[in-house]
């Protein structure tokens, strides 16, 4: 069983453990997520696809036929966006969009 993290924008009500990805960056060079910033995250996605899921999937299928094999996706943070819809960080539509579009 492995917990999977990492959503762009994850955990957009907390402070402590954001993620690294984001569905848009600060200007300031910080590399923070602007969970202001609206939009559909399609970039932020394709990089969580490409640079973190890509990876996790070809080490899986390694296994696959030698091992049960069980994801569990962001057990905290899914909640989060719900009951958090009414915070501008969670409830943008680009922390939606990537919510959505990132667990399918």
């Amino acid at each position: 069983t492995f917990i999977v993290y990492d959503l762009p924008n994850r955990d957009c009500h907390a402070k402590a453990s954001n993620g690294e990805i984001c569905c848009a960056y600060l200007t300031d060079g910080s590399g923070k997520c602007d969970y202001n910033a609206p939009g559909d995250c399609v970039a932020g996605v394709e990089e969580y696809k490409s640079q973190y899921i890509d990876e996790i999937v070809s080490v899986l299928q390694e296994y696959h036929d030698k091992v049960p094999i069980v994801l569990v996706i962001e057990p905290d943070s899914l909640p989060n966006l719900s009951t958090n819809r009414a915070d501008a960080r969670c409830g943008n539509s680009a922390t939606v969009a990537a919510y959505k579009t990132g667990i399918t």
